[in-house]
């Protein structure tokens, strides 16, 4: 797509700015640029510059190296790379703000603290640690891979120089210097030469996902910013259209990022850094946004957004997942959707962390798109329904623009995806934008959640997604472990989406069909049903469906059938199932891990309702509805 466009057209059009023309953003020296901003983000800024104005710059200590193998804790070492980038990139703009020198002195330590680094990549990354050799424990200054912590220190120096070369200049050329040969020797020299890491996409048969675009963005900017061989940036931006290519061809075609929201701030987020990039690097001749495919990459977000910083969560991401305000009403703008930029406008500005990634090209477009966002002064859209048919995902709410009411979320696809839980039917569900059935997410990332012993992982199994467990087994992980005959229906009377879940499951669950319906019902009152239908090889009493909630469960002994969730004060959601037929228990889970406890707090529950004698087939149906606390 973005290479066809490329060569299609004429010769005067592909001619690419070169590194002197190439200026996405006024330099420190433009002071009439940096002084009118937006007030209120450059306080941002230069608050936590201040705040962190005495910085010790924290060793990389070989020992926490090894202990991402030895014990599988990889934020030993990755948290003090991370507040090194993070320490240089908040002293580079309040610099650029102040303009006072203030912080000049730190942002040289900080340049050469990286520039010495050993290796910029992470462990649980270093391709010859884990693959060429994996009984070494220690990097080598020649382990030189492009990958995402690579590539994003190369951005990240490469947009230090183009904002302050003036300032580091005169201080010293061997700044610039130094800059230069590290981003060359360790990202750009083996973009070019290597086309085998996995997520450019030019492995047959193999995989990309958040990667492609995420590390192509910081090779763009790299060789925009830093390369002054002409030829070499052609060569190299050509080849990054190439790998581009490949991520939108292997895209869900419905826009749907299967890795969900918030990794799409590095899927969907970075192609559109990406594709920006190209089109200022082209003088605006290389333009996509109005292929059908790159605008439902966008739209996809907002049908995923359910209230605030709450989004649907399936997979590993968080499920408080703070949108990139500036990236969000970019990309509503270059694709023409007023949903998007409203969304976008809505997004809270970004907080300077120290631990977490520094996309310093993004946090300076912030500071120069702000004042626009700002005018819009805009609401969240709350789109009312979404159905993505490739990735078999639905969402609907009871109503359009507004948080209240009920919110339904639920899938299908395959066991394969990426970032993937066994989570094939699973659902969850909201009321008034605020959470009640959920998906837990994962929690902080170690060496073996990326290892073959992954799905030993409690919250990646489907016994704690919102799913029946069948004779005790399981679902299993793997592409052939899917969701069958997908069907979706929207009409006066709410939205449908039907799915046979029985392949998710292996054969010794004994599961002959398993259909199951998700339906919010918008007449007479927004209600959620969830309609299992199932036939079995032979009878069995072994049979539970699991309710994921960080609602402490209310059963009553009087009204049997029914589960109150308070899910904010005086407010509650009844769920209305057989009692007949099935037996209601809940259990306590505490959560110990700091992410899980982000995005939950200390504990969550799991309702489960158990089958009280056999059935060889049958059908239930949950009934979820909104009520006030008195009327329980």
């Amino acid at each position: 797509m973005i290479k066809e466009k490329y060569d299609s057209l004429s010769a005067p059009d592909r001619v690419l700015r070169s590194a002197d023309e190439f200026l996405p953003f006024p330099r420190a020296n433009d002071r009439e640029a940096w002084v009118k901003l937006d007030p209120e983000s450059k306080e941002r800024w230069t608050s936590f510059a201040a705040s962190h104005r005495e910085f010790g710059w924290p060793a990389l200590t070989m020992s926490s190296y090894m202990d991402s193998k030895r014990k599988g804790d990889i934020h030993g070492y990755l948290d003090p790379h991370w507040e090194r980038r993070s320490a240089l990139g908040g002293f580079v703009l309040a610099e650029c703000i102040e303009d006072e020198g203030t912080y000049l002195n730190q942002i040289v330590n900080g340049i050469f603290c990286v520039c010495e680094e050993t290796s910029w990549m992470q462990p649980i990354a270093n391709t010859y640690l884990q693959k060429k050799n994996p009984a070494e424990l220690l990097p080598a200054a020649s382990d030189h891979v492009v990958d995402l912590n690579s590539s994003e220190t190369a951005a990240l120096l490469s947009w230090t120089y183009y904002l302050l070369k003036d300032r580091l200049d005169s201080i010293s050329p061997r700044i610039g210097q130094r800059i230069r040969r590290e981003v060359r020797d360790r990202v750009l020299t083996p973009y070019l030469q290597n086309d085998d890491y996995w997520w450019m996409g030019f492995i047959q048969g193999q995989r990309v996902n958040n990667w492609n675009p995420w590390c192509n963005a910081n090779v763009i900017m790299s060789l925009l910013v830093l390369e002054e061989d002409q030829e070499v940036r052609e060569q190299g931006l050509l080849k990054v259209m190439r790998s581009l290519d490949v991520f939108l061809e292997t895209h869900s075609p419905d826009g749907c990022c299967d890795e969900g929201p918030m990794y799409w701030s590095r899927s969907g987020g970075s192609l559109y850094d990406c594709l920006e990039l190209l089109g200022l690097a082209s003088s605006g001749k290389l333009n996509v946004f109005d292929e059908p495919l790159v605008r439902d990459i966008g739209t996809y977000l907002y049908k995923v957004h359910i209230h605030g910083d709450y989004c649907v969560d399936f997979a590993d991401g968080d499920a408080i997942a703070p949108l990139p305000g500036d990236v969000v009403y970019g990309y509503g703008r270059s694709i023409k959707d007023d949903k998007l930029m409203r969304l976008g406008a809505s997004a809270k500005a970004s907080i300077p962390a120290l631990r977490n990634w520094f996309p310093i090209y993004r946090f300076t477009r912030e500071l120069f798109s702000a004042e626009e966002r700002k005018r819009l002064g805009a609401r969240a859209p709350y789109a009312r329904d979404s159905w993505m048919a490739h990735a078999q995902v639905m969402t609907a709410r009871s109503e359009e623009g507004t948080e209240q009411g009920l919110y339904l979320a639920a899938k299908g696809g395959h066991n394969l995806e990426s970032h993937n839980h066994n989570d094939v039917g699973s659902f969850l569900v909201y009321a008034d934008g605020l959470p009640a059935l959920i998906d837990l997410g994962t929690e902080a990332y170690t060496m073996k959640t990326f290892s073959p012993q992954r799905f030993e992982l409690w919250y990646l199994q489907s016994a704690y997604h919102n799913l029946p467990t069948v004779n005790g087994t399981m679902q299993r992980d793997g592409g052939d472990y899917r969701a069958d005959n997908a069907e979706y229906r929207l009409d006066g009377n709410g939205a449908e989406m039907k799915i046979d879940i029985a392949r998710a499951y292996p054969d010794e669950s004994g599961i002959r069909s398993w259909e199951r319906a998700f339906r919010l019902l918008r007449k007479s009152g927004s209600s959620i049903e969830i309609v299992d239908r199932f036939s079995l090889n032979e009878p069995t009493a072994d049979i539970s469906f699991s309710l994921m909630t960080l609602c402490p469960p209310v059963l009553s002994e009087r009204e049997s059938g029914k589960v109150w969730l308070e899910y904010a004060a005086g407010r509650r959601m009844r769920i209305e199932y057989d009692e007949e037929r099935l037996t209601a228990l809940s259990e306590r889970i505490e959560l110990t891990d700091w992410r899980l406890k982000a995005n939950w707090g200390t504990e969550v529950y799991r309702l489960i309702l158990s089958l009280n004698a056999p059935l060889a087939e049958g059908e239930f149906i949950l009934r979820i509805t909104q009520e006030e606390e008195e009327k329980a």
